[in-house]
């Protein structure tokens, strides 16, 4: 459980070290591919099950065969309101946190067009309609502000770095590396009669430390698609997505302690005893990444009704072939009581370009018409995690190929299912729904890094207008750890998020 928290640690916050540059990108991949796709509030009020209900908005960027049930043409907007809630425990103290904001989760149009047939023929057989739509879905949304604190009783993120620096003399330490900063800033020192080895100058029994972090960004799709009704109980239908993604991360990590001479004749940069020892310490610690990408994907499905109260569907998706680019920033500044602080400065900056192939996904799912007022629908997704596959953009052959190693050894197949129901009454309709997307790795025990999704509606329709409201919430596990240790022994804070989302569409036929 210990060894799984701390990989889903660094899958989740990157942090620096040895495993998170083996698996820096594979994490971000998997990022992307976990998606909960922007839809209608009435698609949401039913835990997004709609793989076999077809006949809503939300069938440009689901099943596309799902237009093929329009009888006629429509636009709809959905605005959404985000409260994101965390609740942190590091080191025996909790931390709550929130966040709210606006954005656009869903906009589309679709427009309806008979087939003209000969004078008397069956309307009813063969090609009825041909329905094409565009849309704008909002799938991801990775905004998070999390910060918590403790007192460590055991580590420094000194220790990180030292270990990070092992194997470089101190000439050879990189002067854009964070652990060559640390060395200038006499937070580590060189162990005696070594040339390559350091050790932390701070103590490690009595540290207080605080990180804050804010994670802001989305995944995004531009549909074009379209369907035909054939008989009236067969539905097909294809889209192109056009993939955008926007992922930022903000980190300050802060740490107040004690430099300490460990062993005793440790030695600074000027090959010296630290002239720091017995000083008290602040550090301030920022990491800043951009990640920016944009990529191409595809849908094929069908919807297919044996009897009329009966619906059927399939779906596959394609994997969405994507460029990515990250830029990275990181400083550090470190400041002694007796007024002394040491010059900070930028000590890594650095750009990198990458290819990902996110993992195709089945889907399958059914509905039932009961009576004239309520209806049931269920889905299940497949999902080849360990499909994922990392390409080379700007060469580093083996960081791609560390990070490949790391979705084969780490990730597997994952299935997902929703479920709801809807109940009307006269003009107005009451909707539930529940999702559960399980987890993309083959060892976690107790399921940590599954998310499940709970959802309740509402909806109003008079003549060509409707209005729908939606309540969706999402919870997931979260763990973050400021630094990571060799021996595992590094501090990890266990957060558990809740995404409470309102939607409204607002939409009218013509």
């Amino acid at each position: 459980m210990k060894k799984f928290i701390q990989i889903l640690a660094v899958a989740i916050v990157g942090t620096t070290g040895n495993i998170y540059a083996q698996s820096i990108y594979a994490n971000d991949a998997l990022r992307f591919s976990r998606t909960d796709y922007g839809s209608s509030a009435r698609f949401k009020g039913l835990g997004n099950a709609q793989t076999s209900l077809g006949g809503d908005i939300s069938s440009i960027g689901g099943n596309p065969a799902g237009l093929g049930m329009f009888t006629r043409s429509e636009f709809s907007i959905t605005p959404e309101f985000n409260i994101i809630q965390a609740n942190s425990n590091y080191l025996g103290q909790n931390t709550n946190t929130s966040k709210d904001k606006f954005n656009l989760n869903q906009a589309a149009a679709v427009w309806y067009n008979p087939v003209v047939r000969p004078k008397g023929s069956n309307l009813n057989k063969g090609v009825v309609s041909l329905v094409f739509g565009i849309g704008y879905n909002r799938n991801n949304d990775f905004s998070i502000e999390n910060n918590y604190s403790g007192k460590n009783m055991q580590s420094s993120i000194a220790t990180d770095w030292a270990q990070r620096a092992r194997g470089y003399t101190p000439g050879g330490l990189n002067q854009g590396s964070i652990e060559g900063a640390a060395f200038d800033n006499f937070l580590i020192d060189k162990v005696p009669n070594t040339t390559d080895q350091y050790v932390p100058a701070t103590s490690a029994n009595n540290n207080t430390q605080s990180q804050s972090e804010v994670r802001r960004g989305s995944t995004s799709e531009l549909n074009f698609s379209g369907a035909m009704n054939i008989s009236n109980n067969l539905y097909l239908g294809a889209s192109i997505g056009f993939v955008n993604v926007r992922y930022e991360t903000s980190s300050a990590y802060s740490e107040t302690g004690t430099i300490v001479s460990n062993p005793s004749d440790a030695t600074d940069k000027f090959n010296q005893p630290n002239p720091y020892v017995g000083t008290t310490y602040n550090l301030l610690n920022m990491v800043n990444s951009n990640t920016s990408g944009a990529g191409i994907t595809g849908r094929l499905g069908l919807i297919y009704k044996p009897v009329e109260a009966v619906r059927l569907g399939a779906t596959f998706q394609a994997p969405t072939w994507m460029h990515m680019e990250v830029n990275t920033s990181e400083t550090l500044d470190t400041r002694f009581s007796g007024g002394t602080q040491l010059p900070p400065g930028d000590y890594m900056n650095t750009n990198f370009n990458y290819n990902v192939r996110t993992p195709y996904k089945g889907s399958l799912g059914a509905s039932v018409i009961l009576g004239k007022n309520a209806l049931l629908t269920a889905d299940v997704d497949y999902v080849d995690y360990k499909s994922t596959k990392i390409s080379e953009s700007d060469g580093y052959p083996a960081v791609i190929n560390s990070n490949n190693n790391y979705i084969q050894n780490s990730y597997t197949s994952a299935v997902n299912f929703r479920v709801g129901g809807e109940y009307k009454i006269d003009l107005f309709s009451l909707r539930a729904g529940y999702g559960y997307s399980g987890t993309p790795y083959k060892e976690d025990p107790g399921n940590l890094s599954a998310i499940k999704s709970y959802s309740g509606g509402i909806g109003y329709r008079i003549n060509q207008y409707y209005i729908d409201l939606a309540y969706q919430r999402i919870e997931t596990n979260n763990f973050f750890n400021p630094y990571y240790l060799d021996n595992g022994s590094e501090p990890i804070a266990s957060t558990k998020v809740a995404r409470n989302n309102i939607f409204m569409t607002v939409g009218v036929r013509f």
